[in-house]
C-alpha cells in the first residue's frame, strides 16, 4: 500500500492564511530551541526515547529555524553551546532553476558518474517545495546524460530522457563521460524560469599499468 507523505521539509504550506501548523524537529542535541521570525517559541529536552520534538505554532510567513545546543550536562541549556542550526524559509513564485554537481570532474570509468541536482528556486533564491515544472536538460562536450528522476514513486516518466517534472521542487540529471577529456556543460531549463548552466570537467582516460 503507498503512504501519501505528510511531512514536508518546508515552511510554505499551501493553506497560506492564519492557522496552526505541527513543526517536528528530529535531532540528537540536549535541548533544541525553535523560532519564527527571530521570536523564541521555547526550547524543549531531548526526550528518553530520543522520538521528535513537536511544536504547535501559528503560520507567519518568514523564517523557522531550530538551534540545537549541547553543553554535557543536565538540561535546561539555554546557555549551552549552539552545535547545529536549520533554518525554513517561506517562498515566493517559481522563478529560476539552480544546478548543483556532487563532484566536479569524471572519469571515463563504467562507474563514474556524476549527479547534477536542479532546483527550483524563488527570486531570493528560496527553493519553490511544491514546484512541479518540467525540466529539459540539455549537454554539450564529451558528456551524456544517463538518466534523470525526480523521487517521486508514482511517476512514469522514463529513466532514459532528457527532461522531468520536477517533484517537491527538484529533479536530478546523472552525467557519464566517454573517451574523450574535455569541459561538459550541462544547462536547465523551463518554460518562464530563468535557467543555469554547470560545468564538469571530463579526464583523460587512466592508462592501464
Amino acid at each position: 500500500m503507498r503512504r501519501p507523505q505528510v511531512l514536508f521539509s518546508d515552511w510554505t504550506p499551501t493553506n497560506s492564511a492564519p492557522h496552526d501548523e505541527n513543526v517536528e524537529v528530529y535531532s540528537n542535541c540536549q535541548e533544541v530551541e525553535l523560532f519564527l521570525n527571530g521570536r523564541s517559541l521555547g526550547a524543549k529536552p531531548l526526550k528518553a526515547d530520543a522520538s521528535p520534538r513537536v511544536w504547535k505554532v501559528a503560520y507567519r510567513p518568514g523564517t523557522l529555524k531550530a538551534v540545537g545546543r549541547n553543553n554535557g550536562r543536565v538540561v535546561p541549556l539555554r546557555n549551552g553551546r549552539v552545535v547545529a542550526m536549520h533554518e525554513l524559509h517561506t517562498a515566493g513564485q517559481p522563478a529560476g532553476i539552480v544546478l548543483a554537481a556532487d563532484h566536479s570532474q569524471l572519469t571515463a570509468g563504467w562507474n563514474d558518474v556524476c549527479r547534477v541536482r536542479a532546483t527550483i528556486v524563488d527570486k531570493h533564491s528560496v527553493p519553490v517545495p511544491r514546484a512541479n515544472d518540467l525540466i529539459t536538460f540539455n549537454i554539450s562536450g564529451p558528456g551524456v546524460i544517463a538518466a534523470v528522476d525526480n523521487a517521486d514513486n508514482a511517476s512514469h516518466e522514463p529513466f532514459q530522457a532528457g527532461e522531468r517534472h520536477a517533484f517537491q521542487g527538484r529533479c536530478v540529471a546523472f552525467v557519464k563521460t566517454g573517451a574523450s577529456p574535455g569541459k561538459i556543460t550541462l544547462t536547465a531549463s523551463a518554460p518562464g524560469l530563468k535557467n543555469d548552466s554547470i560545468t564538469i570537467k571530463a579526464l583523460p582516460p587512466v592508462s592501464p599499468k
